[in-house]
């Protein structure tokens, strides 16, 4: 039986992951600040803080894992006090390097589940080979860690994540066509579409990579169709919500994108605009 050990086991998307890669017959070591509140004959537990090298390393020579999908991040900003570069820095490439350092020195092949915000400000289309330009403090440490990644490792993949969501957990995508939820939506020009990732194509993939040679390349995840904004505030005037529709004319936009860029440079003010304007085109080569 295949043994799997995938780091924030307990999250979102990790908890998903573990159940499912378990319902596909695989042992897992679920690894995680704190417990997943599941049970299965075939998943072990193992509360630990990333940035403890030693237990790293004795966990790797205690439950000899096949694989490791590492998925363990900041990248939400609920709940979190501190959002500074360093921060970042910390939980997002230091504790990365000591998983990567653990894989290698275990010959372990490894999945690191990166972000699009690792690229940053892009214009145009963009295929796994484009170079990164990234602007937010998540996208930065993000990029960093990649690079690490392929320092450090022999067997990698990386999976850039579009926004991912879910029917109940919409956050990464509502502030694509809401001022202010559940009243107030916005649209600029005839509406933009944008690249997303249901959660349930994000778990297939690393489902998927489980069975898959590992082969040292980088992978842009997303959904095969578009959010298209216009949809999606038609569906939720149907269900009550977005009562309200600010149209903002794309000139306007423009204008107060080149206006920002002028003051504050390539900031995450600037960033928030720019993914308005040109939403990532992506292409898998």
């Amino acid at each position: 039986m295949t043994k799997i050990l995938i780091t924030g086991s307990a999250g979102m998307i990790g908890s998903c992951v573990v159940k499912e890669l378990l319902n596909k017959g695989y042992s897992i070591i679920g690894a995680d600040r704190r417990e997943l509140e599941y049970e299965h004959e075939h998943l072990k537990q193992v509360v630990i803080d990333l940035a403890d090298k030693k237990a790293l390393d004795e966990l790797f020579d205690r439950e000899q894992v096949d694989r490791c999908i590492h998925l363990a991040a900041l990248a939400h900003f609920a709940g979190e006090n501190d959002l500074s570069l360093e921060r970042f820095m910390f939980v997002n490439v230091t504790c990365a390097e000591n998983v990567f350092e653990a894989c290698a020195a275990h010959e372990v092949p490894i999945l690191f589940i990166s972000t699009v915000d690792a690229i940053g400000m892009v214009k145009g289309l963009i295929t796994p080979e484009t170079k990164l330009n990234p602007i937010s403090n998540y996208g930065k440490s993000k990029a960093i860690a990649e690079e690490r990644l392929k320092a450090i490792c022999q067997k990698w993949n990386i999976y850039r994540f579009s926004p991912v969501y879910t029917s109940s957990q919409t956050r990464d995508i509502e502030k694509r066509y809401y001022l202010k939820s559940p009243n107030w939506a916005y649209k600029i020009g005839k509406g933009e579409k944008f690249e997303v990732l249901e959660m349930s194509g994000a778990v297939k993939a690393m489902v998927d990579w489980a069975d898959k040679e590992v082969d040292n390349t980088i992978h842009i995840i997303k959904d095969a169709a578009l959010l298209d904004v216009n949809t999606l505030i038609a569906h939720e005037k149907a269900q009550g919500r977005a009562k309200h529709v600010l149209w903002i004319p794309k000139w306007l936009v423009l204008c107060g994108y080149y206006c920002i860029k002028a003051i504050f440079g390539n900031s995450n003010k600037t960033y928030l605009v720019f993914k308005a304007l040109w939403p990532f085109r992506t292409l898998e080569r």
